[in-house]
């Protein structure tokens, strides 16, 4: 989807900030838009639509607050890698509101912020592409062979989380560099760890970051596995 959408960065794009929430490229997230000032900007964006087609839609750039948290109606500080996205699926809704589906398309680092003006309610921003968009992604066949032994051991196999990744891993059609975005969208869980790989432009190095996180992952079930639940109490969790 991703080679079919190119980005304006010439132009302003539209800001969405939002707490606790780290869009990769490739991944998806839903958004429910209630603030007057995001409900105009989503009208904005749809206003471009050309043919019906919502990938004609002015993308929107999600961000995320300094410091974490969920702040609404005002101008909090931004960190500066956002991850530009594409809306592909809309509805709106008889109160005003939006439900969005954002396919996240690229990464990207802000350059200016350009305030709210009156007439306009929400920020705009000048963004600098963290990856060239004409560089051609390396194909990684190393890494995907590590990542999906990784995801194959027996105790990381035992996690719904990782069995809900492994078809990308088992997809030829699916990029090197696309999947560990798709398996790093899913099983990073923490937003520090979210936003280093969206802020990262190294392929290479966004690969490290899923294998440490599988690693994780396997090192939580070897712990539950020592607190040998079969002999807790009825009702006894591990958590």
């Amino acid at each position: 989807m991703e080679r079919s959408i190119t980005i304006d960065f010439s132009r302003p794009v539209p800001l969405f900030p939002l707490g606790g929430t780290v869009l990769l490229p490739h991944a998806v997230q839903g958004l429910h838009v209630f603030e007057p000032r995001y409900r105009q900007m989503v009208e904005a964006c749809l206003s471009e639509v050309r043919g019906g087609a919502l990938l004609t839609a002015r993308p929107i750039a999600m961000a995320t607050i300094a410091g974490g948290g969920r702040v609404h109606g005002v101008s909090v500080p931004l960190r500066p890698a956002v991850c530009v996205g594409q809306i592909v699926q809309h509805e709106r809704l008889a109160d005003g509101r939006h439900t969005i589906l954002l396919h996240g398309i690229c990464r990207a680092r802000i350059e200016r912020i350009d305030e709210a003006d009156g007439k306009r309610l929400y920020r705009e921003a000048v963004l600098r592409p963290i990856e060239p968009p004409t560089r051609t992604p390396p194909r990684m066949p190393e890494a995907r062979r590590a990542l999906r032994q990784l995801l194959l051991r027996p105790r990381v196999q035992r996690m719904a989380s990782v069995k809900s990744v492994m078809p990308w891993a088992e997809r030829g059609d699916i990029p090197t560099h696309a999947m560990i975005e798709l398996v790093g969208a899913a099983l990073l869980q923490d937003e520090p760890a979210r936003y280093a790989m969206l802020a990262s432009g190294d392929p290479w190095e966004r690969a490290r970051m899923v294998a440490q996180a599988i690693a994780h992952l396997e090192g939580v079930v070897a712990g539950a596995e020592a607190q040998h639940p079969e002999s807790w109490p009825k009702g006894l969790s591990w958590n």
